[in-house]
């Protein structure tokens, strides 16, 4: 029968975790502690876990009880119909994934019955069980003899048939066989289902056509199939222009024939009947395998996608701030017109102005009139249409340094209910442009707002689910956001609802009470959960006491305070003040269990806060960096001077890695399209994964290997530069 699983052991088996990090972790969050709280201040409980791998037992756990959950619908509900069998519940007992549950329950779900279950009413299931001995009816049996003088042999021959179709078609061991197998040595294959369906497709997937090429007769082994390909047939099997199958091969069908055969402890070839009853119930269960196998390969290729995103994203919001300028923001259009903005020193509109690239002369004037009225430091241009006609027409007039920032996401932005509330004033193409500034002035803040699936870093995005996307991006936001540590007093609501423990209305009430001359204050505003939660990520400047402006939690703060009057450096200083393992400091507010060198965990004896190896570093780390901004590369990308008079074909220069994929890496070169590393050009060596070399935000040398005068794409590399 079925018994609920030992969640502990199971997580712990499957992650390789030991069963105390797994118990822990679990009632942490029962706790209502957060993620990003339990991976940098309980160390010391969860054996120094990080966020990935508390999110995989959080979602490991999730998974588990799911299984168990449809195992037990569909146990109850068949048992409810009477239609429960020993291997019907073996199988289901069997079952690792929701999808074999759903397909063994869903003939039971539908209120018209199957054949089989028609058959087995009828009294056929003898006859079946006669049928799997693999030899001729004895018409002399006493079930077939009743059963004849009812119906003809040949419909008994029938019913008892789509029996055993069922039961194959239903057998967990024969699928579980028929997917390793399609693993193994499975292909799959696509062909262009219909070519009128070229010229129905809307511009976006127009201009990908190029790229389709390859899989209008393609066939591959499922073993050897990259992640963006799965992703790739989906898109235009999902367009209807491709019809794609995982091949159906004769050995295949032996291969699960002869498993049968030894199921039923006999011998093949089959007799006739028997060898129709296993194809049917073989076809049906390859169909629905190879949808299973579909999704898992779909899951993949959904996940690795999902991993280069993180990857970007998680650069792209590191991107360092740029604070203290008054910044001229525009966004170029040719016929609506340049949107123009000054943002003062605090990223605040003062003035808002339009120019027309076709009108050069007139747009001059109006440039001039406001370099001399605004002490303007830095001209940001968003790298829209029109990018490079704006550059130029600034760079007759100006001096100034000219940045590129990347309009991923502005439309969504400009339009959108934040954007509304933060300026009620303005209208979208003024709130867009105002954006542009802001961006460069500290990405982080900005890109916050908009939803994470809309900033394009990666590949594929529009093909993964979006729940799922925006899931798995936003733990990168939340893990960034914490990561850096927010001054409470400039931070916007919109980042502090990213902050450990705070939703969106703790966010505006921390936000409508500014400003706070210490973290003490807070409390004022949040209760005490919410408060351990938060403390720690939240930092005060202005504060009196030093540590606010650190990522030590309030309550480490006796034992950073014991050991800067100690006037401890290192970790070794520590073990040659407390030799004896554990030592005991009684701090102002809390007692320390110091044990540098720990590895074993704290006896129920024990009491007050443990403090190992991890914390000690992270202690002396955070006062030495006490104020610092953790965010040091910028992926803000200089204008060049007319850029293909100035650069040519094998020239060598520094540009910045924008985005990340499978088969490369976009560089930011200075105008609206980016320049191209392929895999096979980032290193002297082989490398399947362009990760391994490059990140967002990254500064490399290239050498320029191509341009397409006629496209604008440009081709690099970076072997033996």
């Amino acid at each position: 029968m079925l018994q609920e699983p030992n969640y502990t052991s199971e997580i712990s088996a499957r992650l390789s975790l030991k069963n105390s990090q797994i118990d822990t972790v679990l009632d942490l969050i029962a706790e209502w502690a957060t993620v990003p709280f339990i991976a940098r201040y309980r160390k010391e409980k969860t054996g120094g876990l990080d966020e990935n791998h508390i999110r995989d037992i959080i979602d490991l756990r999730s998974k588990i009880e799911n299984l168990y959950k449809a195992k037990t619908t569909a146990i109850n509900g068949i048992e409810e119909l009477g239609a429960m069998t020993p291997q019907l519940m073996d199988n289901i007992l069997k079952a690792k994934t929701l999808k074999e549950v759903e397909e063994i329950y869903k003939p039971y779900k539908s209120k018209k019955k199957t054949k089989a279950m028609l058959a087995i009413e009828k009294w056929f299931q003898p006859v079946a069980d006669e049928i799997k001995k693999n030899r001729n009816l004895e018409l002399r049996n006493e079930d077939i003899r009743s059963l004849q003088e009812k119906y003809p042999l040949e419909e008994i021959i029938e019913w008892s048939q789509h029996i055993i179709s069922a039961e194959i078609s239903a057998n967990a061991d024969l699928r579980a066989d028929l997917i390793d197998t399609l693993e193994e040595h499975g292909t799959i294959a696509s062909k262009l289902k219909w070519e009128k369906m070229l010229a129905k497709l809307n511009d976006k997937d127009k201009w990908q056509i190029g790229k389709f090429e390859i899989y209008k007769e393609f066939t591959w082994r499922l073993g050897y199939l990259k992640p963006y390909q799965v992703l790739a047939l989906n898109r235009w099997e999902n367009l209807w222009i491709l019809t794609v199958k995982i091949e159906k091969t004769e050995r295949t069908f032996e291969w699960i024939m002869m498993h049968y055969a030894r199921l039923l402890q006999t011998r093949t070839p089959f007799i006739e009947i028997l060898l129709e009853a296993f194809t049917d119930g073989y076809n049906t269960l390859f169909k629905s395998v190879e949808n299973e196998v579909r999704g898992m390969l779909s899951e993949l290729g959904e996940d690795d996608a999902i991993d280069t995103f993180q990857i970007n994203l998680a650069g792209l919001l590191m991107t360092k701030p740029e604070y203290g300028h008054t910044i001229l923001a525009i966004d170029p259009w040719f016929h609506a017109g340049c949107k123009m903005a000054v943002l003062d020193t605090g990223g605040n509109p003062i003035h808002f102005d339009k120019i027309f690239l076709r009108s050069p002369d007139s747009a001059l004037i109006t440039l001039k009139k406001l370099l001399e009225k605004y002490p303007i430091d830095i001209i940001v241009v968003w790298n829209g249409t029109g990018v490079n006609e704006t550059v130029e027409l600034l760079q007759e007039i100006t001096k100034l340094e000219i940045f590129i920032v990347n309009e991923s996401g502005a439309s969504v932005y400009s339009a959108s209910k934040v954007a509304q509330e933060e300026f009620p004033d303005l209208d979208s193409l003024d709130r867009g442009t105002v954006s542009i500034g802001r961006r460069y002035i500290d990405p982080l803040s900005e890109l916050v707002k908009i939803p994470v699936g809309s900033i394009w870093v990666g590949m594929y995005q529009h093909d993964i689910p979006e729940k799922k996307l925006e899931e798995k991006l936003g733990f990168v936001v939340e893990d960034t956001v914490n990561e850096v540590g927010i001054n409470v007093n400039t931070a916007s609501s919109y980042v502090l609802s990213h902050i450990s423990g705070i939703n969106k209305a703790a966010a505006k009430k921390i936000y409508n009470h500014r400003p706070y001359k210490s973290r003490a204050e807070l409390k004022k505003q949040l209760s005490d959960k919410v408060y351990e939660q938060a403390a720690g990520f939240l930092r005060v400047p202005e504060s009196s006491e030093e540590l606010d402006n650190t990522d030590i939690h309030p309550e480490q703060y006796g034992l950073a305070k014991y050991m800067q009057k100690q006037q401890i450096k290192t970790i070794d200083e520590l073990r040659r003040l407390y030799p004896s393992q554990p030592s005991l400091i009684l701090g102002k507010e809390q007692e320390y269990i110091i044990s540098p060198w720990y590895e074993g965990e704290m006896s129920e004896g024990q009491k007050g806060l443990l403090v190992t190896q991890d914390t000690i570093s992270f202690i002396l780390q955070s006062l030495e960096s006490a104020g610092a901004e953790k965010r040091v590369n910028s992926t803000h990308k200089r204008a060049t001077v007319r850029w293909a008079v100035d650069h040519k074909e094998w020239d060598i220069v520094e540009w910045v890695i924008r985005n990340v994929v499978a088969f490369g890496a976009f560089v930011d070169i200075g105008m609206k399209n980016d320049g191209l590393i392929h895999v096979s050009q980032i290193a002297d060596r082989y490398i399947s994964d362009p990760k391994e070399e490059v990140e967002v935000g990254q500064t490399v040398r290239v050498k320029i290997t191509g341009i397409d005068a006629t496209s604008g794409k440009v081709q690099l590399s970076m072997k033996e530069v």
